[in-house]
Parts: C-alpha cells; sequence; structure tokens
C-alpha cells in the first residue's frame, strides 16, 4: 500500500470532509434524538458511493464498501452528550470553531470526527482499489452516551455477523489501541444475620 497516495487522497476530500462535520456539529445528537445527525450521515455515504445503506429499527446506520469475504468494521457513536449550560462556552457549541489545525465544537471528538474519517476512509479504499477481498463496514451508533455497548451487541445480535477486524474510533491522541474491554453484569444477593 502506497501511503502518500492515501495522505494525497485524504488531502483531497479535506474540504468535502470539514463540510461534513461542520455540518453534524450543528444538529441537535444527544441520545433519542439522533434521527437527524442519522439522516445527514445517510446523505454522505449516498455521495461518496456506498454500496450498500441502511439503518436499522434501533436507529443505527450501516454502511457497506466492498463485497469480500474480509469484514473490517468501523463505529462511531453518533450521540452527544448535552452542552450544559451554554454560558459556560467560550464559544458556540452548535456554531463550532475551525483553525488551521482544528475543528471545535459539540460532539466534534466524541465521536462526530469519527464517523466522518470512517465515511472517507472508505472511499478512499475504493478510490485507491484497496477492497480486493475485503468488506469494509462503517456504523454510527445510537444512545451510546446512555447505553454504552448496546447498540454494538444489537447489530451484532440481528446482522449475525462477525467482523474479522473492529476499530472504534474514539480518540486516543493519535496513538492506536488494543483493546479487550468486555461488560460484566453481576448479581449479588445478601442475607443478613441478626443475633439477638
Amino acid at each position: 500500500m502506497d501511503f502518500q497516495k492515501v495522505k494525497a487522497q485524504a488531502e483531497n476530500y479535506k474540504k468535502d470532509m470539514t463540510k461534513f462535520l461542520r455540518d453534524l456539529i450543528k444538529l441537535p445528537g444527544e441520545s433519542c434524538n439522533e434521527e437527524a445527525t442519522i439522516l445527514r450521515i445517510k446523505e454522505e455515504m449516498v455521495l461518496v458511493g456506498f454500496d450498500k445503506i441502511q439503518i436499522d429499527p434501533q436507529g443505527n446506520i450501516l454502511g457497506y464498501m466492498g463485497n469480500g469475504k474480509t469484514l473490517i468494521a468501523y463505529d462511531a457513536h453518533i450521540d452527544t452528550v448535552g452542552v450544559g449550560n451554554i454560558e459556560n462556552w467560550d464559544f458556540d457549541p452548535y456554531e463550532g470553531y475551525e483553525t488551521d489545525e482544528e475543528i471545535g465544537g459539540r460532539g466534534s471528538s466524541d465521536q462526530l470526527g469519527g464517523i466522518v474519517s470512517s465515511v472517507y476512509g472508505a472511499k478512499i479504499m475504493k478510490d485507491l482499489d484497496l477492497l480486493d477481498g475485503f468488506t469494509v463496514l462503517v456504523t454510527g451508533t445510537v444512545q451510546e452516551e446512555d447505553c454504552d455497548g448496546l447498540c454494538l451487541q444489537y447489530i451484532i445480535n440481528e446482522y449475525k455477523f462477525r467482523n474479522d477486524f473492529f476499530f472504534v474510533t474514539k480518540k486516543t491522541n493519535e496513538i492506536i489501541y488494543r483493546d479487550q474491554r468486555r461488560r460484566i453484569v453481576t448479581h449479588a444477593h445478601i442475607h443478613a444475620i441478626t443475633h439477638s
């Protein structure tokens, strides 16, 4: 793989990615209020040429690029927390801001930037013919802020697929982390013994 070509192609899409992220920042997107965000992501997936796009009954969006046997999945939750007291912000969190090096605003790094990079990463893979034998699945999942993990559990249980590689687009200060996180639920029964 020629990483310089990948980097050059990403640079070609800089304005498109910037507009997409700025559009997402402006939309309401708190947990249970993600519909406008999901529809905007669908619009971008159609624009860049995803092979299959679906919105599942839970409200998650799934976009497929390629049709190979090896499945590479990228996930970004697209719900956000509220802004709290807007008077505490130095800028309008829904308008956001942009410099030569960063874009800020409500949800920009957690995780709207992740869905933008995943959508365009899949597009770049297609542009550069890197999908031979691969299918890329990009998911924009809902209600993570309230129910972390349940949206992905729903997708896995509903569609019965097992990915060969899975990437979560949480920011990690430009370092790739390997994670083995699991959810554990326990029940405790406590019996009190009293003495007279």
